[in-house]
């Protein structure tokens, strides 16, 4: 029969049919939609088929009136089988203690592979990864998602550009670019340093080369600041000029600050669930209730599990949720130029070098527009000023 496995699993019966008129409760059954097949005659009035477990209380009176009697022979089928397992409390104990042991074992971590670090890198690296407990023999599902270890170890292993983070069935693995060595810069070819902005000189480092300009110069962009020149005059050798030359510059900057600002804080009330996932179904099983805040900020990790390198047909959901309060914070108009001051400071030094330092501020223009506060504000800056220009053949 082509459905014999769905009969299988629903269940059916072999039955012994006995009567006057057997051929009259073949035909009635048939009338009835009662599926029965495999049908054979042990007798003169008597007949053997198989019937859906369903189906076999609808018999009773299909048997009536043929003037039958039917008998139970065998029985086959999942809830035969299910019912004697229950009967048989230790074998269901044992196959579900094994069904446990199991699924442990399928989550524990059995492996950390480290690719692509030096020696010395992957021997950092597993230091940090032993101190989060990724170990053999840890469960997997009492340490932290893939991607909150790959942020952890990222920021404790400096030497390394990336580090990504992914599971496979019980083995971590680590998958690292290391950070690469500057290259042993080549021989620079002589040349000057000149100045690349307008800039008030400060103080300059010579290492290599002449300086042609003092602290209090004044200098204009290309102006020469160290000739890539040595030796006495008429046997002068050329070099690569090297140095620092700090110079003041000038810079005005506009901030605009609003008088009132909206941010949201958290206030520390947290929830957390613990919930199954299995297909659509969501089954909690630790933090019931609702704990839902007025404002809130959510955060939801899902794990998979697996097991023989096949994943599970559930997902384990940890949900927290943690209460938020929206906050105003309102500036006079002096806070607003004082907050104006700090801000304008990140954004200048944004545009030099990360050598540069402000060594003076003034603010020039403050006026209040639509709830804002416009400050202009000039800057003294000190970077850095000089580049290297190669010495032309003739100069």
């Amino acid at each position: 029969m082509k459905n014999m496995w769905i009969n299988t699993f629903s269940g059916y019966v072999r039955v012994k049919v006995e009567g006057t008129y057997p051929e009259l409760f073949i035909n009635r059954c048939g009338e009835r939609k009662i599926m029965i097949w495999d049908i054979r005659q042990a007798g003169e009035k008597t007949y053997i088929c198989s019937v859906l477990l369903d189906d076999v209380k609808r018999l009773r009176p299909v048997c009536r009136e043929a003037g039958c009697k039917i008998r139970f022979l065998e029985r086959h089928g999942a809830p035969f089988v299910i019912r004697k397992m229950l009967i048989r409390t230790g074998f269901v104990t044992g196959a579900a203690v094994f069904i446990a042991i199991m699924f442990m074992l399928a989550n524990m971590v059995w492996n950390v592979e480290i690719e692509g670090a030096s020696p010395a890198v992957e021997h950092e690296i597993r230091q940090k990864v032993d101190e989060l407990g990724i170990k053999t023999g840890q469960l997997q599902f009492r340490l932290p998602p893939p991607e909150i270890i790959q942020q952890q170890i990222s920021d404790q292993i400096p030497a390394a550009t990336w580090i990504g983070v992914t599971v496979r069935g019980t083995t971590y693995h680590f998958q690292v670019v290391e950070k690469e060595l500057a290259e042993k810069e080549p021989a620079q070819a002589p040349g000057h340093l000149v100045a690349d902005r307008k800039a008030v000189i400060k103080r300059l480092f010579v290492e290599d080369g002449s300086a042609v300009v003092q602290a209090n110069d004044v200098v204009e962009k290309g102006d020469l600041l160290v000739a890539g020149l040595i030796g006495k005059e008429g046997k002068q050798q050329r070099v690569p000029a090297k140095g620092e030359v700090f110079g003041e510059i000038w810079y005005k900057a506009q901030v605009t600050v609003p008088l009132e600002q909206k941010f949201q804080a958290v206030t520390g009330e947290t929830h957390t669930a613990h919930k199954l996932n299995i297909g659509n179904w969501t089954v909690p099983f630790w933090g019931f209730g609702t704990h839902d805040f007025k404002s809130q900020k959510h955060e939801s990790h899902v794990r998979e599990f697996n097991i023989m390198g096949y994943r599970l047909p559930f997902t384990y959901t940890k949900e927290t949720n943690r209460e938020t309060n929206a906050s105003e914070r309102a500036f006079t108009k002096e806070e607003a130029v004082t907050e104006a001051l700090e801000k304008g400071r990140v954004e200048v030094l944004e545009q030099f070098s990360s050598k540069a330092e402000i060594s003076g501020e003034k603010v020039l223009h403050e006026e209040q527009v639509n709830g804002k506060v416009i400050v202009t504000i000039h800057y003294r800056v000190i970077d850095d000023i000089a580049r290297k220009q190669p010495i032309i053949q003739g100069d």
